[in-house]
């Protein structure tokens, strides 16, 4: 198979070509995919759910600190009234009654005091644990979306890199026979297609060549193409 020297430079350069735009869907495929970011992202749900729990809790104690407080006012002002009663009776009988609701009322009025206090200690904490655990949200919402610019300019930037190599590769195309292309189109699909001798080893494989086999590919001429015996890869000047 024949290829003039500069259809040969044009041929290797095509397979180098071929395996950077390989690596650059590679890599996007890497970047788009980052473990990093789909560890912050499922850390990131996961606190928001916590947010959610959190505020539903400080929500709810809100509600029953303001129903205790609604209760001791109720007391509050039944006592009130019956001290006014109380007051402005002369009747021993209805006084006696009235200081008696008065004293439940007293004992009423404490045990809600009790409950409100304790609501309202819960109710802190609650409003803490959630200021705490919004803000760590905040925190980690900030990470995920520096990831995904971080991300984002790196795809953009390899896709750039894309664009170009193939635009380069349409233009070595052009240089190399269809036959031959035909033929690099077939092995490209499996291995590495194109190499050269380095260092008595084929530059495709990697495998060393023997002392005969380098000689035949030495011996020839310019414009024709060897095959590594090892990958059967195109051997080029």
């Amino acid at each position: 198979m024949k290829l003039d020297v500069a259809g040969q430079s044009a041929l290797l350069k095509l397979s180098q070509v071929d395996l950077e735009i390989e690596q650059v869907k590679n890599e996007i495929s890497k970047a788009i995919n980052s473990k990093e970011l789909s560890e912050a992202s499922a850390k990131l749900s996961e606190t928001s759910g916590e947010v959610l729990t959190a505020r539903t809790s400080f929500e709810n104690l809100t509600m029953e600190a303001r129903k205790a407080d609604d209760n001791l006012h109720l007391v509050e002002e039944r006592i009130a009234r019956d001290s006014e009663r109380l007051n402005n009776t002369s009747s021993p009988k209805d006084a006696q009654a009235m200081q008696s609701e008065i004293e439940s009322l007293t004992r009423r009025k404490g045990e809600l005091e009790e409950v409100e206090l304790e609501v309202l200690d819960r109710l802190e904490k609650a409003e803490a644990e959630l200021k705490q655990i919004s803000t760590l949200r905040e925190q980690l919402a900030a990470e995920v979306s520096v990831l995904q610019e971080t991300i984002q300019a790196q795809v953009d930037e390899l896709k750039t890199r894309g664009r170009k190599l193939t635009a380069d590769r349409e233009t070595l195309k052009s240089k190399v026979p269809a036959e031959i292309l035909d033929k690099y189109t077939n092995l490209a699909a499996k291995q590495i297609a194109v190499g050269q001798v380095q260092n008595r080893a084929c530059s495709a494989c990697r495998m060393g060549l023997t002392a005969s086999t380098i000689d035949t590919l030495s011996a020839l001429a310019e414009d024709e193409i060897g095959s590594c015996p090892e990958c059967l890869a195109m051997i080029v000047r």
